[in-house]
């Protein structure tokens, strides 16, 4: 299998899930917000932050997070604010009906019959899965910012940074 093979069935899985996710919305009698935007919702989390946060977090692209961001604020699911340091920041925050929503997915997450009756470690599974995409993002990552040395797959990093500093000093 390849990088691209993989990276492939990531973006297949990834849309999957936001099929699921539009049914249990459905299922929910939620119409009001996309799965992408629930998504959105997700990476904020339960505290506040700012926008510039939220776009390093989700790697979201700029002008489609505004136009999510707007469509969450006009739905009532996102409050949003300036900064008490510098009001030309924008900060924000789920609203009572964005964290009400965030919650009965978590709980229908946590209740989810899915692979239960088959023969597997459904919890193993997912955590030895999330664990190889952590270090692939990681990987690629590494490649991007150093054009090209993989520090994520090196085993002596902090050599390599040491080289790197005397080199460039």
């Amino acid at each position: 299998m390849s990088q691209l093979d993989l990276a492939r069935m990531i973006e297949r899985a990834s849309r999957r899930f936001l099929d699921y996710l539009r049914l249990e919305l459905t299922k929910l009698g939620v119409d009001d917000i996309s799965p992408s935007q629930v998504m959105v919702l997700f990476t904020i989390g339960s505290g506040e932050i700012a926008v510039r946060d939220l776009l390093d977090r989700g790697h979201y692209v700029g002008s489609n997070a505004s136009y999510n961001l707007k469509q969450l604020v006009e739905s009532g699911y996102l409050e949003r604010g300036a900064s008490s340091r510098d009001r030309r920041l924008a900060r924000i925050s789920l609203s009572p009906k964005g964290q009400l929503l965030v919650e009965r997915l978590r709980l229908l997450d946590e209740t989810s019959q899915f692979g239960q009756g088959l023969d597997i470690d459904l919890d193993a599974d997912l955590q030895t899965t999330h664990d190889t995409l952590r270090r692939l993002e990681q990987w690629w990552g590494d490649a991007l910012r150093y054009g090209g040395i993989l520090l994520a797959s090196c085993t002596s990093y902090s050599f390599i940074v040491q080289d790197l500093v005397s080199s460039l000093t």
